[in-house]
C-alpha cells in the first residue's frame, strides 16, 4: 500500500499522510523485522530526508547481516535486491556491496545482484576521484593509494558488469534499461582504463572464474 501512495497515488492530498500512517502501523506491528524499516527508508528518500532514510536502512541491517543465509529472519532474495537499491540510494554504497557480495554467493545466476555490484563499485570509484580531485594539495602517496584503489575498483566494477550482461544473453533476460545502462558504464569504464585496464583486467571475474573451475572438474572425471 505504502508503494502504491507513492506511485499511482502520489497526487492525493494525503497520500504523504497516509504513508505515514501505514509505515507506522508497519513498524508497531512488527518492529523486529527489517521489511518495514527498508519501507521507512524508501519513504524518506522520496522526502529528501536522506538522513533519516540512512538510519533506518542501517537499523533494518542490523537485523539479519549476522545471520545464516537459511534463518527465517533473513529477508527474501528480492527484499533484498530492493534493499541494495536503497542503500545506493542514499549513498551506502559500502553496505549495498556487503549485501550484493552476499546475494552472489548465494545465486551467482542472478543478472540483477551482478549488474547492481557493478554499478555500485563504479559509485564507489567515482567517489574516490572526486575526493581526490577536491583534496588540492596532499600528501602525495595517500593520494596515490586512493587513486590505485579506484582503479582497481573500476577494473571489478568492470568484471561484475560484463558477468551480468553474459548472463543477460544466456538467460534471455528482458530489461533494456539494464542491459543499455550496463553497457554505457562498460563504455565509460573501458575509456577511462585504456589500454592498462584492458590488459590488467582481463581477468573475466568471479563467475566466469567459478564456470571455468566447473568445466575442469568435469574433465578430470
Amino acid at each position: 500500500m505504502v508503494e502504491l501512495y507513492m506511485t499511482d497515488l502520489s497526487w492525493e492530498d494525503d497520500a504523504e499522510a497516509q504513508c505515514e500512517t501505514l509505515v507506522a502501523e508497519a513498524l508497531l506491528v512488527a518492529p523486529d523485522r527489517p521489511e518495514p524499516l527498508q519501507t521507512l527508508a524508501s519513504v524518506r528518500i522520496s522526502q529528501l530526508r536522506p538522513e533519516e532514510a540512512r538510519t533506518a536502512l542501517a537499523r533494518s541491517m542490523e537485523l539479519w547481516k549476522d545471520l545464516a543465509p537459511e534463518d527465517p529472519l533473513v529477508p527474501d532474495y528480492a527484499t533484498r535486491i530492493s534493499l541494495s537499491r536503497l542503500l545506493m540510494e542514499a549513498g551506502m554504497e559500502d553496505e549495498a556491496l556487503e549485501v550484493l557480495e552476499r546475494l552472489v554467493l548465494e545465486d551467482d545466476q542472478s543478472v540483477e545482484a551482478w549488474y547492481l555490484g557493478g554499478w555500485c563499485q563504479y559509485l564507489m570509484a567515482q567517489k574516490a576521484a572526486e575526493a581526490l580531485q577536491g583534496k588540492g594539495k596532499a600528501d602525495e602517496n595517500t593520494d596515490e593509494e586512493v587513486a590505485a584503489a579506484a582503479k582497481t575498483r573500476l577494473k571489478q566494477s568492470k568484471d561484475w558488469l560484463e558477468n551480468s550482461l553474459k548472463l543477460y544473453a544466456l538467460l534471455e533476460y528482458e530489461d533494456d534499461r539494464l542491459k543499455d545502462h550496463a553497457e554505457e558504464l562498460v563504455g565509460e569504464i573501458k575509456a577511462s582504463l585504456g589500454d592498462a585496464g584492458e590488459e590488467e583486467g582481463s581477468d573475466d571475474g568471479e563467475w566466469e572464474d567459478a564456470e571455468d573451475e566447473e568445466d575442469e572438474e568435469m574433465e578430470g572425471t
